[in-house]
Protein backbone atom coordinates (compact mmCIF):
# COMPACT_ATOMS: atom_id res chain seq x y z
CA UNK A 1 0.00 0.00 0.00
CA UNK A 2 1.37 3.41 -0.97
CA UNK A 3 1.91 6.14 1.59
CA UNK A 4 -0.91 8.20 0.02
CA UNK A 5 -3.32 5.27 0.18
CA UNK A 6 -2.32 4.50 3.75
CA UNK A 7 -2.87 8.14 4.69
CA UNK A 8 -6.54 7.81 3.71
CA UNK A 9 -7.16 4.34 5.12
CA UNK A 10 -10.62 4.06 6.73
CA UNK A 11 -10.53 5.00 10.40
CA UNK A 12 -7.45 7.20 10.02
CA UNK A 13 -7.57 10.21 12.38
CA UNK A 14 -6.25 13.61 11.39
CA UNK A 15 -5.69 15.57 14.64
CA UNK A 16 -6.09 19.29 14.02
CA UNK A 17 -3.49 20.00 16.71
CA UNK A 18 -0.81 18.50 14.43
CA UNK A 19 -1.59 20.89 11.58
CA UNK A 20 0.50 24.05 11.38
CA UNK A 21 -1.15 27.47 11.23
CA UNK A 22 -0.89 29.66 8.16
CA UNK A 23 -2.29 33.07 7.38
CA UNK A 24 -5.22 33.76 5.09
CA UNK A 25 -7.10 36.97 4.31
CA UNK A 26 -9.19 37.03 7.51
CA UNK A 27 -7.08 35.24 10.09
CA UNK A 28 -5.40 31.85 10.34
CA UNK A 29 -6.01 28.55 8.56
CA UNK A 30 -5.20 24.99 9.53
CA UNK A 31 -5.24 22.44 6.74
CA UNK A 32 -6.98 19.15 7.59
CA UNK A 33 -6.52 17.23 4.35
CA UNK A 34 -6.93 17.46 0.58
CA UNK A 35 -7.18 14.95 -2.21
CA UNK A 36 -9.04 13.31 -5.06
CA UNK A 37 -12.02 11.00 -5.36
CA UNK A 38 -11.54 7.75 -7.29
CA UNK A 39 -14.10 6.41 -9.75
CA UNK A 40 -15.00 3.90 -7.01
CA UNK A 41 -15.83 6.79 -4.67
CA UNK A 42 -12.82 6.43 -2.36
CA UNK A 43 -10.63 9.26 -1.07
CA UNK A 44 -6.99 9.46 -2.11
CA UNK A 45 -4.28 11.95 -1.15
CA UNK A 46 -2.55 14.19 -3.69
CA UNK A 47 -0.44 17.32 -3.61
CA UNK A 48 -2.64 20.11 -2.26
CA UNK A 49 -2.28 22.32 -5.36
CA UNK A 50 -3.74 19.60 -7.62
CA UNK A 51 -6.46 18.40 -5.24
CA UNK A 52 -10.10 18.41 -6.34
CA UNK A 53 -11.27 18.90 -2.74
CA UNK A 54 -9.78 20.59 0.29
CA UNK A 55 -10.90 20.65 3.93
CA UNK A 56 -9.60 23.15 6.48
CA UNK A 57 -10.55 25.12 9.58
CA UNK A 58 -10.22 28.89 9.30
CA UNK A 59 -10.42 31.65 11.86
CA UNK A 60 -12.21 34.89 11.01
CA UNK A 61 -10.78 37.66 13.13
CA UNK A 62 -11.75 40.80 11.22
CA UNK A 63 -14.00 42.20 8.53
CA UNK A 64 -12.68 41.85 5.02
CA UNK A 65 -12.99 39.72 1.92
CA UNK A 66 -11.66 36.50 0.47
CA UNK A 67 -11.47 35.20 -3.07
CA UNK A 68 -14.33 33.17 -4.50
CA UNK A 69 -12.01 31.68 -7.15
CA UNK A 70 -14.91 30.06 -9.01
CA UNK A 71 -14.89 26.95 -6.81
CA UNK A 72 -17.75 25.53 -4.78
CA UNK A 73 -17.41 26.24 -1.07
CA UNK A 74 -19.28 24.99 1.99
CA UNK A 75 -18.78 27.03 5.16
CA UNK A 76 -19.89 25.84 8.58
CA UNK A 77 -19.55 28.06 11.66
CA UNK A 78 -18.23 25.80 14.43
CA UNK A 79 -17.21 28.42 17.03
CA UNK A 80 -18.87 31.80 17.46
CA UNK A 81 -22.37 33.21 17.07
CA UNK A 82 -22.87 34.78 13.64
CA UNK A 83 -21.21 36.08 10.51
CA UNK A 84 -22.71 38.04 7.63
CA UNK A 85 -21.46 37.32 4.11
CA UNK A 86 -21.98 39.32 0.94
CA UNK A 87 -21.87 36.97 -2.06
CA UNK A 88 -22.44 38.66 -5.43
CA UNK A 89 -24.56 41.34 -3.75
CA UNK A 90 -26.68 38.80 -1.85
CA UNK A 91 -26.51 38.88 1.96
CA UNK A 92 -26.22 35.53 3.74
CA UNK A 93 -26.17 34.91 7.48
CA UNK A 94 -23.78 32.20 8.65
CA UNK A 95 -25.26 30.68 11.81
CA UNK A 96 -23.68 28.06 14.10
CA UNK A 97 -23.68 24.51 12.73
CA UNK A 98 -25.74 25.43 9.64
CA UNK A 99 -23.62 24.75 6.53
CA UNK A 100 -23.82 27.35 3.77
CA UNK A 101 -22.88 26.50 0.17
CA UNK A 102 -21.65 29.28 -2.11
CA UNK A 103 -20.03 29.46 -5.54
CA UNK A 104 -18.74 32.67 -7.06
CA UNK A 105 -15.77 34.00 -8.98
CA UNK A 106 -15.98 37.34 -7.13
CA UNK A 107 -14.57 38.24 -3.70
CA UNK A 108 -16.81 37.36 -0.74
CA UNK A 109 -17.12 40.16 1.85
CA UNK A 110 -17.59 39.48 5.56
CA UNK A 111 -18.93 41.63 8.38
CA UNK A 112 -16.92 42.54 11.47
CA UNK A 113 -17.17 39.56 13.85
CA UNK A 114 -17.99 40.29 17.50
CA UNK A 115 -15.43 37.63 18.47
CA UNK A 116 -12.97 35.32 16.79
CA UNK A 117 -14.90 32.78 14.73
CA UNK A 118 -13.92 29.33 13.48
CA UNK A 119 -15.27 28.00 10.21
CA UNK A 120 -15.03 24.50 8.76
CA UNK A 121 -14.23 25.24 5.12
CA UNK A 122 -14.73 22.72 2.31
CA UNK A 123 -13.81 23.57 -1.28
CA UNK A 124 -14.51 21.39 -4.30
CA UNK A 125 -13.62 21.75 -7.96
CA UNK A 126 -16.85 21.93 -9.96
CA UNK A 127 -17.10 19.21 -12.57
CA UNK A 128 -14.63 16.96 -10.71
CA UNK A 129 -16.28 16.36 -7.35
CA UNK A 130 -19.41 17.42 -5.49
CA UNK A 131 -19.25 18.09 -1.74
CA UNK A 132 -21.90 18.39 0.95
CA UNK A 133 -21.70 18.95 4.70
CA UNK A 134 -24.34 17.97 7.22
CA UNK A 135 -24.28 18.21 11.00
CA UNK A 136 -25.29 15.13 12.99
CA UNK A 137 -25.87 14.87 16.72
CA UNK A 138 -23.87 12.06 18.26
CA UNK A 139 -25.40 9.53 20.60
CA UNK A 140 -23.87 7.07 23.05
CA UNK A 141 -26.55 4.55 22.10
CA UNK A 142 -26.40 4.84 18.31
CA UNK A 143 -23.28 4.67 16.17
CA UNK A 144 -22.73 7.13 13.32
CA UNK A 145 -21.26 5.25 10.35
CA UNK A 146 -18.75 6.87 7.99
CA UNK A 147 -18.71 5.39 4.48
CA UNK A 148 -16.56 5.70 1.34
CA UNK A 149 -16.08 9.33 0.33
CA UNK A 150 -16.93 10.61 3.80
CA UNK A 151 -15.01 12.37 6.55
CA UNK A 152 -16.31 13.05 10.05
CA UNK A 153 -15.14 16.15 11.94
CA UNK A 154 -15.93 16.30 15.66
CA UNK A 155 -16.94 19.96 16.04
CA UNK A 156 -18.39 19.92 19.57
CA UNK A 157 -18.48 17.59 22.58
CA UNK A 158 -16.76 14.23 22.85
CA UNK A 159 -16.59 11.21 20.61
CA UNK A 160 -15.33 7.64 20.48
CA UNK A 161 -14.11 6.05 17.25
CA UNK A 162 -14.84 2.33 16.95
CA UNK A 163 -12.79 0.40 14.41
CA UNK A 164 -12.05 -3.33 14.16
CA UNK A 165 -13.39 -3.95 17.65
CA UNK A 166 -11.21 -1.27 19.24
CA UNK A 167 -12.12 2.16 20.60
CA UNK A 168 -10.19 5.43 20.46
CA UNK A 169 -11.09 8.77 22.00
CA UNK A 170 -11.48 11.72 19.65
CA UNK A 171 -10.46 15.24 20.51
CA UNK A 172 -12.56 18.19 19.41
CA UNK A 173 -11.84 19.01 15.72
CA UNK A 174 -10.28 15.63 15.01
CA UNK A 175 -11.23 14.28 11.57
CA UNK A 176 -11.93 10.60 10.78
CA UNK A 177 -11.75 9.00 7.32
CA UNK A 178 -14.71 6.79 6.43
CA UNK A 179 -14.82 3.54 4.46
CA UNK A 180 -17.37 0.89 3.47
CA UNK A 181 -15.25 -2.18 4.23
CA UNK A 182 -13.80 -1.16 7.61
CA UNK A 183 -17.05 0.53 8.75
CA UNK A 184 -15.58 3.05 11.21
CA UNK A 185 -18.25 4.46 13.53
CA UNK A 186 -18.38 7.37 15.96
CA UNK A 187 -20.52 7.66 19.08
CA UNK A 188 -20.57 10.09 22.00
CA UNK A 189 -22.19 13.35 23.03
CA UNK A 190 -21.90 16.37 20.80
CA UNK A 191 -21.98 17.23 17.12
CA UNK A 192 -20.05 15.96 14.13
CA UNK A 193 -19.81 17.44 10.65
CA UNK A 194 -20.15 14.66 8.08
CA UNK A 195 -18.43 15.72 4.86
CA UNK A 196 -19.58 13.67 1.85
CA UNK A 197 -17.73 13.78 -1.47
CA UNK A 198 -19.36 12.36 -4.60
CA UNK A 199 -18.64 12.28 -8.31
CA UNK A 200 -20.74 14.86 -10.22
Amino acid sequence: MSEAAAQFAPGTIFPLAQSSKKQWELGQVRQICAGELTTEGQLTAVVQDSASWNLSIRSIEKAGSFQGSGIAQALTLIAGDFLQLDVDGQIHGLEPLRPLKIETSNPVTTSQPAEELLVLHLTTQSGRVRGTVRIVELSKKRDQYLFDGQLGVLVQGNGILKLNGEEQKLEVRDTVIGGDTAEPTVSGRGFMAVVSLDLP
